[in-house]
This record gives C-alpha cells, sequence and structure tokens, in this order.
C-alpha cells in the first residue's frame, strides 16, 4: 500500500483513534483483547512469552488484563513500553537458548509478521516459516495445558500448520476479530491444553 493510502486510511480507521484515546501504541491491540474476551486466557496466565512483541500493544493488554503475569518478549526491533513485569530480549528467538530461562510458559503469544512485499503467496509463505519455527520449539517453552494464540496470512501452508498443531493441543480455534480488516486474509489461531 503505497504511504499516502495508507496514512489516509489510519486517520479514518475507528480502532487506530480509538487505540490512540486508550494509551495502546497499535490497533493490534483490540484484537488480542476480543480474542481474550472470547477465550480468558490472559487472566489464567502467570508466565507469559511474546514473540514478535514490538511495538508492544499486546504487552500492554497482557499487563493492564493481569496485574501477576509477568512478559517475556522477543523482537529484533526496541519495544516502545516499559513495565516492571516486561523482561525484554532484543534479540531473534529462534538463536535464543530457552535453557537459560528456569521456567516454561502457561501462554504464548505472536503477532509476528514478516515485512510484506505486497506479494501475497510470497508472504504467506514468510509468516508461515515464523510460526512453524515458534511450534518447532514449542517443546522447550510450553508447559502442559497451556496455550498459544498466533496471527497467520490465509494460504497454502494453513492446513499443515494446523495439522501440526492438533498433535501438540487438545484444542485448536480459529478466530477472525471484528478490529480485523474486512480486506485482510489475516486470521487468530488460538490452540489451548498443550500436550507434554
Amino acid at each position: 500500500m503505497k504511504s499516502k493510502d495508507w496514512l489516509n486510511r489510519q486517520k479514518k480507521d475507528s480502532y487506530v483513534k480509538k487505540a490512540k484515546n486508550a494509551g495502546y501504541l497499535s490497533r493490534a491491540a483490540y484484537k488480542l483483547i476480543e480474542i481474550d474476551n472470547k477465550f480468558n486466557l490472559i487472566n489464567k496466565a502467570n508466565n507469559v512469552l511474546e514473540l514478535g512483541s514490538s511495538p508492544g500493544g499486546w504487552t500492554q493488554v497482557v499487563l493492564n488484563s493481569n496485574k501477576k503475569a509477568v512478559v517475556c518478549a522477543f523482537d529484533i526491533i526496541n519495544m516502545k513500553f516499559c513495565h516492571p513485569n516486561l523482561i525484554f530480549y532484543k534479540e531473534d528467538f529462534t538463536n535464543f537458548d530457552y535453557s537459560k530461562l528456569s521456567y516454561k510458559f502457561d501462554l504464548i503469544i505472536s503477532d509476528i509478521a514478516p515485512n510484506t512485499t505486497g506479494h501475497k503467496s510470497t508472504d504467506h509463505f514468510r509468516i508461515a516459516s515464523m510460526i512453524q519455527d515458534i511450534i518447532y520449539i514449542l517443546d522447550k517453552i510450553a508447559l502442559p495445558s497451556s496455550s498459544f494464540i498466533f496471527k497467520l496470512w490465509k494460504g497454502s501452508e494453513e492446513e499443515d500448520i494446523i495439522k501440526s498443531l492438533k498433535k501438540k493441543y487438545k484444542e485448536v480455534s480459529y478466530f477472525k476479530p471484528k478490529s480485523s480488516r474486512s480486506e485482510s486474509s489475516e486470521i487468530f489461531i488460538v490452540a489451548m491444553k498443550f500436550i507434554n
């Protein structure tokens, strides 16, 4: 999307205005709020892992909703949000040695996305690869019965991702928040009850 078109869309977007008024760093906060309104997972979590956390809108939602939660967040871009219950690692989550951590997580969240090329198939493969990277490390990071929430752009790799998740979780659901633009191919997957 051309930058001028993007700016015009942002100005008219009610969720952009709503996020700004509420002090959220991005409209994406409302996607997680809607997901949690339906599945009620944030308040059950003590240790939350966020992969692709910048600028920090999802972290804000977690820490606003659950005062006892600790969020361990990864991104290669600095976050614009600080909090006593936030531990931020500015690095690629695929290269991190998770044995350094003395705990695993009862909620894993990811709104991660690659820089888009504008070519839908290429962009889908790139985000699918990132999600597969997360699925690959689940045994190292996920507690038994934990949950995993993530974004995916619909495409050919979707079926394989769902199959992989169904081997690791008892429940796997699709969710399209109202705050997700209708023209967007993004969908959110909520996987619950991790089988260790």
